[in-house]
């Protein structure tokens, strides 16, 4: 499908010939104030995207629809998210599908979130658990500010520790600091085959968590990765990788349900 023009309310996400990026709700009306001048909203608004403005100033400035990857790291937060490189290798190792039912635990400023329900489309759910009520509400907002009304997310305020009622689920996404601790609760709730994706930043969380999803073999195909994002930049003959890279962030263990083992022939 096209993308229309830009309407009022759209987000718009603008650039500087120095490649700074702005992240903007447009307004009737509204004005862009930063340091190359004023940007007029009424300027982009019924524009195509890539539309060049000029500030006040006399400096170029071109808008476009911002990508998710654009809105998750711009977007309000009361805690650190799940770095957007992290995100992508989990929708596809996790093989988050179209109208999938997910089981989301640790909805933070709701990054994962948004990026779930973006794969599942609007035939599919998600049920997220949360125990704090701040959190929720901020990941709440940051959904609604990219995504609009979604009535197929449903979130709880409960402690998943203490179970998980909503299943059978086709994949499960933890980001919390004992996912090991939850492998009885998610191994009953996710349905036979179906993958369980896991989030930590250390090495023991790692370690603890793949023994447990060991334990009693419940779970198979356990993995593990680590994800690095290195940007190039070529400018004139100069070609090389930028001097700044996001190296560890966390990691992510993935694994698929098993089956109880058989009792060992008599």
């Amino acid at each position: 499908m096209l993308v229309s023009s830009f309407v009022a309310d759209d987000l718009a996400l603008l650039v500087d010939r120095n490649g700074k990026q702005y992240l903007v709700r447009l307004r009737p009306g509204g004005e862009f104030h930063f340091h190359q001048g004023i940007v007029l909203h009424d300027g982009i608004i019924g524009q195509d995207q890539g539309v060049c403005v000029e500030t006040t100033k006399g400096n170029l400035v071109w808008a476009y629809r911002p990508r998710m990857y654009d809105y998750l790291m711009e977007m309000p937060r009361n805690s650190a998210i799940i770095y957007p490189k992290d995100i992508a290798f989990l929708l596809m190792w996790g093989d988050i599908f179209p109208g999938a039912r997910v089981f989301e635990a640790g909805v933070g400023s709701g990054a994962l979130a948004i990026a779930l329900l973006r794969a599942i489309g609007p035939t599919g759910s998600l049920i997220t658990y949360e125990a704090r009520a701040d959190m929720i509400e901020t990941a709440i907002r940051n959904g609604l500010g990219l995504l609009g009304e979604t009535p197929n997310w449903t979130i709880r305020q409960r402690d998943v520790y203490e179970g998980i009622d909503d299943g059978p689920f086709d994949r499960i996404v933890l980001d919390l600091p004992d996912p090991g601790r939850l492998a009885p609760h998610t191994a009953a709730a996710l349905a036979p085959g179906g993958i369980i994706c896991s989030y930590v930043p250390n090495v023991s969380q790692v370690e603890a968590t793949v023994a447990a999803y060991r334990s009693g073999g419940l779970f198979v195909e356990i993995e593990t990765y680590e994800t690095l994002y290195r940007p190039w930049r070529f400018r004139g003959q100069s070609s090389r990788p930028v001097h700044h890279m996001v190296a560890h962030t966390g990691f992510l263990t993935i694994a698929r349900r098993g089956r109880e083992r058989p009792p060992e022939a008599e």
